[in-house]
């Protein structure tokens, strides 16, 4: 099994965090100190470097989408096409590209090459044809603006159409190179630029931030590698992820929601696994089931043992917890190339349930091989994490981290505890002696 060291320092409130990631890692620390921070950026990591070289396939595709586009629009202002058999060609050229994605590499990025040069050739002899018509000057320059054509007087069509022609096909050819430069070089500012992109980040990124996976580093000398062993990260911010009212713009909860409502039938599933989802179910004392809205669409619902079938989102927070673990197990996401971080998985959980799910964080990692980074808030899950993986014989892997203000104020260190949740308890016992405090002062 891989181990992994992350390391973010000097990014917002992060002074310094080096956190050991092989089994599961808790994190500690008041509200402020960077914990989701620090849980985010492992997502648009670990998801970039494993989709990298799709996002600049898609870059690709889109800057060639974009040629398409332009030239189509102008097309809709001079074309004489009565058969609109102009339209359907430049509909069908968008669409053969986008139906491309099972094709190998070289195929796919040669074909779309040749619709390209065919998209090109139809649109140049549309716009012959218009200005054989010889229409207003007004109208040919409007359309030349537009194209980015420049032509004087003494020049004829033919030779402005051979120049334009020319131009865009060198453009075409100008954007496969760029696309195979990238992927040969696989620049970490480019990979930077593409995580943003892809994941909607409204953030600058960190500096300095790095993943080690069996001590190789993921960046070097300005290059992105490889994970070979981690190529999924789950990011669940609070419960209500699942929940209909999620915001369509949280790549986190969309993510999240997709592999929720996704139904891999083709996923057995060991003894170790159904072991964990019979446990979940007890405990729900139900299941969750996809099932389809009035419009077809998708929707989850919790059934119970008596007959009981609501909307999941109509359903206790705290079932929302364990739900979502759930269907991610009977979808088979949770392996050992998965990694799962959870913010505070304790909110809304009962007492006893905070234990509970604490055993099922314990029993993913144990028997699938699930990768977790948990921050939590809460002495019962930290003290129940220490204690059953003590039990389950996974302590040597569970590894706890207190976020401790460093000489600058509002910038945290995160010290490795090991195994050793003292600390974390003394800075909990504060809160205690606050209470304390104002109740002796009268307050």
């Amino acid at each position: 099994m891989s181990k992994y060291i992350y390391k973010l320092s000097d990014y917002h409130a992060i002074k310094k965090a080096a956190i050991s990631i092989d089994g599961i890692t808790v994190l500690s620390g008041i509200n402020g100190c960077g914990k989701s921070t620090l849980s985010k950026w492992l997502y648009y990591i670990v998801n970039g470097a494993n989709l990298y070289d799709e996002f600049i396939y898609d870059r690709y595709v889109g800057q060639i989408q974009n040629i398409f586009t332009g030239l189509n629009f102008a097309r809709r202002d001079v074309d004489k096409d009565t058969d609109h058999s102009n339209s359907l060609f430049f509909r069908e050229a968008s669409s053969k590209i986008r139906s491309l994605k099972d094709n190998g590499e070289q195929d796919k990025v040669e074909i779309i090459q040749h619709i390209a040069e065919k998209v090109i050739e139809r649109f140049c002899d549309i716009l012959y044809i218009y200005l054989k018509d010889s229409p207003s000057p007004t109208k040919r320059e409007r359309v030349f603006g537009f194209l980015g054509i420049k032509y004087n007087e003494n020049e004829n069509f033919d030779d402005v159409l051979s120049s334009f022609r020319y131009a865009e096909l060198s453009e075409i050819e100008h954007i496969k190179n760029n696309y195979y430069e990238s992927k040969r070089k696989r620049s970490m500012d480019d990979f930077l630029m593409l995580l943003h992109d892809n994941f909607d980040i409204d953030e600058t990124s960190p500096n300095n931030i790095n993943v080690e996976e069996d001590g190789v580093k993921l960046f070097q000398k300005g290059s992105v590698g490889n994970l070979y062993n981690l190529t999924k990260a789950i990011y669940v911010d609070t419960p209500m992820a699942v929940s209909e009212e999620g915001k369509d713009d949280n790549v986190f909860w969309n993510d999240l929601k997709s592999l929720m409502l996704d139904e891999n039938k083709d996923f057995a599933g060991t003894d170790a696994y159904k072991k964990i989802i019979r446990r979940i179910t007890h405990l729900m004392n139900g299941r969750v089931d996809v099932e389809k809205d009035d419009f077809g669409q998708k929707e989850l619902h919790f059934v119970s043992e008596d007959g009981l079938n609501i909307k999941l989102d109509k359903t206790a927070t705290g079932f929302k917890s364990f739900s979502y673990i759930l269907r991610l197990l009977e979808n088979g996401y949770l392996n050992e190339k998965t990694l799962l971080l959870i913010d505070e998985p304790e909110a809304h959980l009962h007492p006893q349930w905070i234990v509970e799910f604490a055993h099922i964080l314990v029993l993913l990692n144990k028997e699938t091989g699930t990768k977790i980074m948990v921050a939590s808030h809460n002495p019962n899950m930290v003290d129940a994490i220490s204690a059953i993986a003590k039990k389950e014989n996974v302590e040597d892997r569970t590894h706890f981290y207190l976020a401790e203000e460093s000489e600058q104020r509002f910038k945290y260190i995160y010290k490795d505890l090991g195994q050793d949740i003292e600390e974390i308890f003394k800075s909990f016992n504060m809160a205690y002696h606050k209470i304390e405090q104002y109740g002796s002062l009268g307050v």
